[in-house]
């Protein structure tokens, strides 16, 4: 890589940081493109060459993001077993991962909700995670169970960890890893 593409690859990177840290200190919808160029201490213009909008963006950062969900969601199959228990352990670890990061995931759905473009990003990640997965591969029925669980786990742990809506978070994860079950039933 010359100077140049160099030094394109480092203002991409700090316009990308520097959107994420202003989507979580006010918000998605509030951000304006335009603060987001003087707090990564560049131009419009500059930043324009790099990004159409703030969905591009977010989208930029969700696939930053995306090895790091992945990873811990995958763990499931690392399980010995698959009986109610274990996955109850598992979504206790991921409800950890939630709780950790709910302005991210907070900042995420609230792009979601202003651009298709972001929750269309976001249904293609949770697409190709699940095509990513072997055991998965032969077996469309159960890609599509999978597919479903994570967006059922993702939706309930936004109300529970992001929007705090606790009212019996025993219940829902046991609701949640019933779904997560039927995945590794025969």
């Amino acid at each position: 890589m010359n100077l140049k593409d160099l030094k394109a690859a480092e203002t991409r990177r700090r316009f990308i940081d520097v959107a994420h840290e202003l989507f979580l200190a006010q918000g998605y919808g509030p951000t304006s493109m335009n603060q987001i160029a003087q707090a990564a201490g560049g131009s419009r213009a500059n930043l324009y060459l790099h990004f159409r909008n703030k969905p591009d963006l977010m989208m930029a950062k969700m696939r930053d993001i995306e090895p790091a969900v992945r990873a811990p969601v995958l763990k499931i199959f690392d399980l010995p077993e698959h009986t109610l228990d274990s996955i109850l352990g598992w979504l206790n670890s991921m409800a950890e991962m939630w709780k950790e990061h709910a302005k991210e995931f907070g900042a995420m759905e609230q792009a979601m909700a202003e651009d298709a473009a972001v929750a269309d990003e976001w249904l293609a990640m949770m697409q190709r995670l699940s095509h990513s997965v072997p055991e998965l591969a032969e077996d469309e029925q159960r890609r599509f169970q999978f597919l479903a669980s994570l967006m059922s786990m993702d939706r309930n742990f936004y109300f529970l960890y992001v929007r705090n809506q606790d009212t019996n978070e025993d219940l829902v994860k046991l609701a949640v890893a019933r779904q997560w079950l039927a995945v590794f039933e025969s």
